[in-house]
């Protein structure tokens, strides 16, 4: 029998029921609501190099060295010198880098429901999609912590990102002009400076600067397509690959279940970051989802288990700036 919206009127105000009416069941569709709109820019092979995660996952390493090989040695000299066509033996050496996973992520949600029918549950299907949305969006904000904070390695040059000299706010008129500046202090060390991330706030600096569009290009239906709507388009007739992160520029702190302020968190004063992507290496060697059986802890309930073992950090601190600017 269909309900009525008098059925529903007569069973839900008392002053009007009439004997017995018409059960009225009602539904409720979950909407996790904090951060869900949290941009994600962290994305392997385009953002982040993942050579490393290839070694350590393939044989199940726990701790991982790079290798930061010197240049060769060349000896230039004359051919009427002496022992111009002498063989002098050279050898690159270098130092080692540590990178370790010491991070641990995990997501744990209750279902009340044993867990031969949770498995086949579209309620727990619901609840899985809930907690890996919450997980994915800490994950985001952990890989971009290797970026800025640093992996937490005891290896002291594990650090993040330098600050770049300049602290002035960017204008529309004068943000080109930093990147500009930033870019060439890392092409003078060496860097392929591929990728911009960039705050919200900046992102508007950018829309109103498009109007001059000699070094901006808007990115195309297929690009978004494949890097998502967080990528904004290019500068420099497709050098730098820009994308926009609503983690930058504002304090991420009660995010990750710390008190606000906390300085590892506060991102609040960062416009941008640019970077060769390469020199940012993120790792994942342990990946796990899953249904658990819950009932011995609480009767017929099934847990639903997301956990990643990942590290990272900067190879090489001289390929990226982090623009900051200095509060008035």
């Amino acid at each position: 029998m269909a309900i009525t919206l008098g059925d529903a009127f007569q069973n839900w105000n008392e002053d009007t029921q009439k004997g017995t009416g018409a059960t009225v069941d009602g539904g409720v569709i979950a909407m996790l609501e904090p951060n869900i709109f949290r941009n994600k820019v962290m994305l392997p092979g385009v953002t982040y190099a993942t050579d490393v995660e290839s070694l350590m996952v393939d044989n199940q390493f726990a701790v991982a060295f790079i290798r930061k090989l010197e240049k060769v040695k060349v000896n230039l000299c004359k051919a009427s010198s002496k022992d111009a066509f002498r063989v002098v033996p050279t050898q690159s050496d270098g130092d080692f880098i540590e990178v370790k996973c010491n991070d641990v992520l995990k997501v744990a949600e209750v279902v009340h429901e044993p867990i031969d029918e949770a498995r086949v549950s579209g309620k727990t299907a619901d609840r899985v999609a809930i907690a890996s949305e919450s997980y994915d969006e800490v994950k985001e904000l952990r890989y971009l912590s290797y970026l800025i904070n640093g992996g937490g390695s005891p290896d002291p040059t594990d650090v993040g990102a330098p600050a770049s000299a300049d602290t002035e706010r960017c204008t529309k008129d004068n943000v080109l002009d930093k990147i500009i500046d930033d870019r060439k202090a890392l092409r003078k060390a060496g860097a392929n400076p591929d990728t911009l991330i960039i705050s919200e706030d900046t992102d508007s600096v950018f829309l109103k600067y498009i109007g001059n569009r000699n070094y901006f290009s808007v990115a195309s239906s297929t690009e978004t397509a494949v890097f998502g709507q967080v990528f904004a388009g290019t500068l420099f007739s497709g050098k730098v690959k820009v994308f926009t992160s609503n983690a930058l520029g504002q304090d991420n702190s009660e995010l990750v279940g710390e008190e606000a302020g906390n300085s590892e968190w506060d991102w609040t004063n960062i416009e941008y970051i640019l970077y060769d992507y390469k020199t940012l290496c993120i790792i994942n060697v342990a990946r796990y989802i899953g249904l658990v059986d819950y009932s011995a802890m609480e009767h017929n309930s099934t847990l639903i288990s997301i956990l990643t073992v990942c590290g990272g950090r900067i190879r090489n601190t001289q390929k990226v700036i982090a623009k900051k600017y200095a509060a008035a």
